[in-house]
């Protein structure tokens, strides 16, 4: 009995070792939690402080777009009704013509569309989706981070950095994909790393995943086919091209990514801002660009701190065939989006940069720590070299790099909140034209407060003139205002809404339809509401349309 007793008892030491375990665990858990809250509630004040929860999707043309065909996909599957969904989605561009589906991938806008079908499609809820996705890629900078180094503060500051670097700022506060394309690059580059660590099929399949997850988000996502062989060349793993778990990746990507892909390719070329054929002019343009780009990202001083930790982790241990995988496969990460961006002639613009930040920030740190162990202080003064490193570099960021962007309020919310609110106004045929983002802005609102589908919005530039997707080509339908104004009857406009903000280009159509409502025995001005553009201040006119008999 004593025997089985004491076989029966459990033993103190391994009693002792479990409870530790799971209270570091627990510890662990809680830290954790608490990063990713505090990153959270940062980038919500930081979003509050530009006015992106009071300003509309104006940031960027493409936000409207973003926001109804995610909006579109939502309404879909809210309704239950999924026997046709291209008669749905010709409705709903009937209603509200700025569907994109197509142009664009559909991954962002099921992402999307689930999270307003959970919360809601208010603006609040958006920027909120969007915060959410910025907080993980923090949160995961600050998971890559502790694996790198062992400094309990590195991983903090490096995912503050994260959300502090003005660039992602812009796009935490718009309606658009590339947080979560830069989340999932660097997810797919993580995976890749440790495949190359450790060689297990499971880290393959998921770097295969999140590339495909990447490519179905935005085309530009097909640069992650470019970190495997910067890699591979860079850690002396060349062999595992002849592996079978290897070949996992580029089966899961043709089978998921290239019919959509083949299907569409001809609608994302339409987006091409540099020309629809890849030519040497611009690549050299492109790549001394998106180099400065990159370089000045989070500044000129955490910028050369980079290059410096780049050349310490990843250029020194290549040459000495000595590289770790995961500065392997972030440097790899780095060269293919500055080099797919110089290739593919989509345009130059901070954003294509922007899926290179996490690793840029990752180097920073590594910069840092090279730098801080080499500085000349006595013994007394070495324990301080990292805060001094780090503080120096702050006060760069902070004086020099560190600013808020500012969203602007159009105006055309109001608009939109005079319109849905008047029960005379709805299911009305409504058109918008403008030489600015007015069109985008108004559909997007109206759809956000009304029960849709009710209102028709027409574009002046659908109705009234010929314009390809990026603005080259241009034609107005008409030449004189008297047949702006027999169009508008014939196409049974009741409302009319213009502006007078400055744009990029002064449109003809919009002219002559100004032109035109200057007739009040055919057009009768029912408000008029003040507002604000990137150029200056302007007001935003609502007409009411007399039609004759």
């Amino acid at each position: 009995m004593l025997v089985d007793h004491e076989l029966k008892a459990p033993p103190v030491r391994a009693t002792a070792a479990s409870r530790f375990q799971k209270t570091m665990l627990a510890s662990s858990a809680a830290r954790s939690v608490g990063a990713f809250v505090l990153l959270l509630t940062l980038i919500v004040c930081l979003q509050l402080a530009s006015g992106a929860y009071h300003a509309e999707f104006g940031g960027y043309p493409d936000e409207p777009a973003h926001y109804i065909t995610s909006l579109m996909v939502r309404d879909y599957v809210a309704g239950f009704n999924w026997s046709s969904p291209l008669q749905f989605a010709r409705e709903y561009y009937h209603h509200y013509p700025k569907v994109a589906f197509g142009h664009w991938p559909p991954f962002f806008y099921v992402v999307q569309a689930i999270w307003m079908l959970v919360f809601s499609a208010s603006r609040s809820s958006v920027r909120l989706e969007v915060a959410f996705t910025t907080a993980l890629l923090a949160y995961s900078v600050y998971l890559e981070c502790r694996r790198w180094f062992s400094g309990s503060l590195s991983p903090m500051l490096a995912a503050i950095l994260t959300v502090c670097i003005p660039m992602v700022q812009t796009y935490t506060d718009e309606e658009m994909s590339e947080i979560l394309l830069t989340l999932l690059c660097f997810w797919a580059a993580v995976f890749f790393a440790r495949y190359l660590e450790f060689k297990r099929w499971q880290d393959n399949m998921l770097f295969g995943l999140f590339f495909s997850f990447t490519v179905l988000t935005k085309g530009n996502g097909w640069l992650l086919a470019g970190i495997v062989p910067v890699a591979l060349l860079l850690t002396r793993k060349m062999r595992l091209m002849r592996s079978w778990s290897f070949w996992i990746a580029p089966a899961i990507v043709a089978v998921l990514c290239l019919p959509w892909q083949l299907l569409t390719l001809r609608m994302a070329e339409e987006g091409w801002a540099g020309g629809s054929q890849p030519s040497m002019q611009y690549t050299l343009t492109a790549i001394e660009q998106f180099g400065a780009i990159l370089l000045n990202a989070a500044g000129l001083v955490l910028g050369v701190l980079a290059l410096l930790g780049i050349v310490v982790i990843v250029i020194a241990p290549a040459i000495r065939h000595t590289i770790k995988a995961a500065p392997a496969s972030m440097f790899a990460l780095i060269v293919s989006t500055w080099i797919f961006h110089a290739i593919v002639p989509a345009g130059i613009e901070d954003r294509k940069m922007l899926i290179a930040v996490p690793a840029l920030v990752l180097f920073v740190f590594a910069g840092g720590y090279w730098l801080a162990n080499r500085l000349p202080l006595g013994y007394k003064l070495g324990g301080w070299r990292t805060y001094l490193v780090a503080t120096a570099a702050a006060l760069a960021f902070g004086l020099g790099t560190f600013l808020i962007p500012r969203q602007i309020h159009y105006g055309y919310e109001d608009v939109a909140r005079f319109v849905t609110a008047r029960p005379d106004l709805s299911k009305e045929t409504i058109l918008v034209s403008d030489n600015s983002v007015g069109e985008g802005l108004l559909i997007s609102e109206i759809a956000m407060r009304e029960h849709r589908p009710s209102n028709i919005i027409l574009r002046g530039t659908k109705a009234l003139a010929d314009v390809d997707w990026n603005a080259t080509h241009y034609q107005s339908l008409y030449s004189t205002p008297q047949q702006v104004t027999e169009a508008i009857d014939r196409l049974h406009v009741n409302l009319v809404v213009v502006d007078t903000f400055e744009g990029t280009q002064r449109l003809e159509h919009n002219d002559l339809l100004r032109q035109a409502l200057q007739d009040r025995q055919q057009f009768q001005l029912l408000r008029t509401f003040e507002g604000q553009s990137r150029y200056g201040p302007g007001q935003i006119m609502v007409y009411q349309v007399r039609h004759s008999a």
